[in-house]
């Protein structure tokens, strides 16, 4: 045998593989370019809470920005990277905690909610992009749970004409002259006192049917509620412009908003009414009593609260969503079915805080059983 078939030459290395995109791939829009327009896109539900709930509304926001922008700033500086205030993703964390919020708050909460946002939540993983939860809705958790008085208040501003207050009997009769704003419970509780089975099935019917808030005014904002989450026309019209340009997925709004919709159509209340005597309790959804109750039990759920502001530009943030179409229509699944468990059952009247955090958690999970399948590779 030849001496060069004896040792044949070896086979030169393998080329190291490198992954990524081809060179010629740019991105047309930068961080800058999409935190900035989620901004604009809040701007109008911004204008709005003023009109509705005064200047105290304007001065929240106002102090839960500056706070968030000066924490991300000193943060930054003090770990040594470059300061990304520019960038506009605090100025919309400190938008979204002063969202959160009651008007008549006093000054300090919305400070301590953008504090706790941005410090704990967002630069304590390493800043914009590794967060696991979303900031803005830590900051308002915590706040809940440290002023339960400021967050919880028996009572909420509305100005305008007072439809929804004269129709609850805050005020009858029609507006005193000279009255140009009236307080009364936010559609919430009052929902709560209907799925906690404080009414009969005739009262039920008749509340749903008479009384209570008006369609037009849980569309605008005329309502009790939160800062920025009572107008949900307004939302809507941002979000809208979102979606359209790309930087919004559908698909977490719809399946979020879709199973609470479902679920306060479907699910069952249990009817009967306390210290009666002789009645008959029983579970049964609001279907049951017909397209009128129904109706208006599902604009409740879907307008009034922190749904459309939830659905909308909490769930749908980019760093704790899901990255494939299949893992958002299972995150908002998630969010709304969790969203309508604990307005229906649980002890609390609003869920989409504590459903958003949540889902943020198994998005890693999400990820990984919903990842496109490599070609030429098994799932």
């Amino acid at each position: 045998m030849a001496p060069d078939q004896a040792n044949p030459p070896a086979a030169p290395a393998p080329t190291p593989r490198v992954v990524a995109h081809w060179p010629h791939l740019r991105a047309k829009d930068s961080t800058p370019t999409i935190m900035w327009s989620v901004a604009a896109a809040l701007a109008p539900a911004l204008v709005a809470s003023g009109w509705f709930f005064g200047i105290r509304a304007y001065m929240h926001v106002a102090l839960a920005v500056a706070t968030a922008v000066a924490v991300e700033a000193a943060i930054q500086r003090f770990r040594k990277v470059p300061v990304t205030v520019a960038d506009g993703s605090a100025v919309v964390t400190g938008i979204l905690v002063a969202f959160c919020l009651p008007a008549q708050a006093r000054w300090f909460v919305s400070v301590v909610a953008a504090l706790v946002a941005i410090a704990i939540a967002k630069q304590c993983f390493g800043g914009l992009g590794c967060n696991i939860w979303n900031p803005a809705l830590i900051g308002r958790a915590f706040v809940h749970l440290s002023f339960g008085q400021d967050m919880n208040p028996s009572k909420y501003p509305t100005l305008l004409d007072g439809h929804f207050l004269a129709n609850v009997g805050t005020v009858t009769g029609g507006m005193p002259a000279g009255v140009h704003a009236v307080t009364g419970a936010s559609p919430m509780a009052l929902l709560k006192h209907v799925a906690a089975g404080g009414l009969s099935q005739a009262d039920l019917a008749s509340a749903l049917t008479n009384g209570h808030p008006r369609f037009w005014d849980l569309l605008v904002g005329n309502t009790g509620g939160n800062i920025g989450e009572t107008s949900a026309l307004l939302l809507i019209l941002g979000a809208v412009y979102l979606i359209a340009r790309g930087w919004v997925r559908w698909q977490i709004p719809a399946a979020y908003l879709g199973v609470v919709a479902l679920g306060a159509l479907f699910l069952p209340l249990h009817l009967v009414k306390p210290g009666a005597e002789g009645a008959a309790a029983g579970w049964c959804p609001i279907v049951a009593y017909g397209g009128g109750p129904a109706l208006r039990f599902l604009a409740w759920h879907l307008l009034a609260g922190g749904l459309m502001l939830g659905a909308l530009f909490m769930a749908t943030d980019m760093v704790t969503s899901p990255l494939t179409g299949r893992g958002m229509l299972i995150f908002g699944a998630g969010c709304g079915f969790l969203t309508i468990l604990i307005r229906l059952y649980g002890g609390y009247p609003e869920g989409v805080c504590y459903s958003i955090l949540l889902m943020n958690t198994t998005v890693p999970l999400i990820d990984r059983y919903t990842q496109p399948r490599i070609f030429g590779h098994k799932r």
